[in-house]
């Protein structure tokens, strides 16, 4: 595998909202925030009072930018909280949530599948650990979730750290030095 993945929970919130009134406006959180993964500093609980306390938590709890849970020179992981949420009710059990650096351009670097409890939901929610070498400090990564071949949910997000250190002393042997 190409990472390792650690699936925190589980939890689909489309079953406490099923019930929940809209808050003014009308708007419920799978529309309000469609075709979207959102990133979160840390787990929402799995009850609101409302679809709006709902949305306002997940936008005060929103972030871009993910630093490490623990890094040591070439070892470092980072933990990704993430709810998905889709623009159509998802017919299967299972998505694929991959990972793209477009630091510069565009190249795939890992994904894994990852299920459901119910088919229908319009949100998932899920954690992922991320781990070195497969990704890096400094860098940009695309986050997708895709279903049947098709994405319907996507993010982007910057990994933070230390990375290596380099001591900045360069040793060249004497045939270096001579140009050989």
């Amino acid at each position: 595998m190409y990472k390792r993945i650690a699936i925190g929970f589980v939890a689909l919130l489309a079953l406490t909202l099923a019930g929940a009134r809209t808050f003014a406006g009308g708007s419920k959180p799978e529309d309000v925030f469609k075709g979207r993964i959102i990133i979160t500093k840390k787990p929402l609980p799995l009850r609101f009072g409302s679809a709006g306390a709902f949305i306002s938590a997940v936008n005060s709890s929103k972030i871009d930018k993910l630093w490490p849970i623990s890094e040591d020179g070439e070892k470092g992981e980072w933990k990704v909280e993430y709810i998905a949420f889709f623009a159509q009710p998802l017919n299967d059990n299972e998505i694929q949530v991959k990972f793209y650096d477009i630091t510069a351009g565009r190249k795939y670097v890992a994904g894994d599948a990852q299920y459901t409890n119910q088919r229908g939901s319009r949100i998932f929610s899920s954690s992922i650990t991320l781990a070195k070498p497969e990704f890096d400090v400094r860098k940009h990564y695309m986050m997708t979730a895709e279903s049947r071949g098709r994405i319907i949910a996507t993010t982007s997000f910057w990994l933070l750290g230390k990375g290596q250190n380099f001591s900045g002393k360069v040793e060249f042997s004497d045939a270096d030095a001579k140009g050989h």
